[in-house]
C-alpha cells in the first residue's frame, strides 16, 4: 500500500534538502559569494522554493548555524563525564581541535557571517541569539558536570573564554597551518580552567578534583 506524504513532511523534506544544498554552497563559495540562486540550482529547486522555507540568505545560514549548533551542543556535552576540571576541559579542547581539523572551512564561514553580522544591528541581534544558545548549554554541561547546583561567575566566564578563543585559534590554523599545533589549544584552555574555576567547592565539601 502506498503511503500518503503529508503536505507538512514534504515541506520538511524539502527545508532539509535545501539546507544540504546551501552548506555545499556557502563551503564553496562563502558568504558573500554564495547566493539564494546557486543554493536553488544546487538542491534542484526553483529560487521561489527557497523563498517560501526561508525568507533571506541571512535566514538560511542562520538556520544552518542552528543546526550546527544543536551538533556541536550534543558532542560537547559527550565528553563532560565528571572526570575532573582539567580532563574535561582537555577533552573539550581535543574535540575542538578536531573540528578545525576536519572542518576549518565551516569555522571560518561562520567568521565571515559573524563579521558581516556585527555591522548590521538586526543580524548582530540574531547572531547574538545563536550564540547565547551555545554558550547556555555549555554553561549548563559544565554545571552538571562539575556537581554544582546552579552556574557560578567562574563556570560562565571559563564557557565564554572558551567560545572566544574558537574563532582566533581557526584564524591561526587557517594561517599557520600544521605550525599551530593542537596542543597549544589544549594547554590554554586547562589553564584559563584551572585557574578560574580552583576556588570551587568540589561536590560534598573538600577541594575540586584537578
Amino acid at each position: 500500500m502506498e503511503t500518503r506524504v503529508t503536505r507538512r513532511e514534504r515541506s520538511a523534506a524539502h527545508r532539509a534538502a535545501l539546507l544540504q544544498a546551501a552548506r555545499r554552497v556557502f563551503l564553496a563559495a562563502g558568504y558573500h559569494g554564495a547566493s539564494v540562486d546557486a543554493v536553488a540550482g544546487e538542491a534542484g529547486f526553483t529560487i521561489g522554493a527557497v523563498y517560501w522555507q526561508f525568507g533571506s540568505k541571512a535566514d538560511l545560514f542562520l538556520a544552518l548555524l542552528e543546526q550546527r549548533v544543536g551538533e556541536r551542543i550534543e558532542q560537547i556535552r559527550s565528553v563532560l563525564d565528571g572526570a575532573g576540571v582539567a580532563a574535561e576541559t582537555a577533552a573539550v579542547a581535543r574535540q575542538w581541535a578536531g573540528v578545525l581539523r576536519t572542518d576549518l572551512d565551516w569555522t571560518l564561514l561562520v567568521i565571515e557571517f559573524r563579521v558581516h553580522a556585527a555591522r548590521d544591528p538586526v543580524l548582530a541581534a540574531r547572531f547574538a541569539e545563536v550564540h547565547a544558545r551555545l554558550l547556555r548549554a555549555v554553561v549548563q554541561a559544565m554545571t552538571g558536570s562539575l556537581g554544582l547546583a546552579a552556574p557560578t561567575p567562574e563556570v560562565e566566564d571559563l564557557a565564554r573564554l572558551m567560545l572566544a578563543t574558537g574563532p582566533g585559534a581557526a584564524l591561526a590554523r587557517a594561517a599557520e597551518g600544521e605550525a599551530f599545533r593542537d596542543e597549544l589549544i589544549e594547554e590554554t584552555a586547562v589553564a584559563l580552567a584551572e585557574r578560574l574555576l580552583r576556588d570551587l567547592p568540589a561536590p560534598g565539601g573538600g577541594r575540586r578534583k584537578r
